[in-house]
């Protein structure tokens, strides 16, 4: 579709432009109100619209190159510090490995407390007879 592109919308509007400039020409040799003719106020109003959609574009246009500009950075980021954080992440490693072994006897301790002693389940056969 034509109309979705900027450059069309724009010429569009200058068209929509020239006509009401017209318009209000005829009705000013006229003599007639500019303000209440349904010509202009059609013409206005297409105008409105129109300008609306331009503002989408530009909008869709600065969001789709700050999207570019996000990933472009990311890449560069990712791309760069390959060696910093290869140090860091050996580090990181033993500690996962405490910690785990931590938990674990806090585990086997609780069950060996006992904890809260288990009621055994009610039996069919034990239930009172209706």
């Amino acid at each position: 579709m034509a109309s979705k592109s900027r450059e069309v919308r724009m010429e569009q509007r200058r068209v929509l432009e020239k006509k009401l400039e017209l318009r209000l020409q005829k009705l000013e040799s006229l003599g007639d109100a500019k303000e209440k003719d349904p010509m202009v106020k059609k013409l206005r109003s297409q105008i409105r619209e129109t300008d609306i959609r331009i503002a989408a574009f530009d909008k869709n246009i600065a969001k789709i190159e700050a999207l570019k500009q996000a990933k472009a950075k990311k890449l560069a980021e990712k791309d760069a510090p390959k060696e910093a954080p290869a140090a860091p992440e050996k580090e990181a490693k033993p500690k996962k490995k405490a910690a785990a072994a931590e938990k674990e006897p806090k585990k086997k301790a609780a069950s060996a407390e006992g904890g809260a002693p288990k009621k055994p389940k009610k039996k069919k056969e034990d239930a009172p007879a209706e």
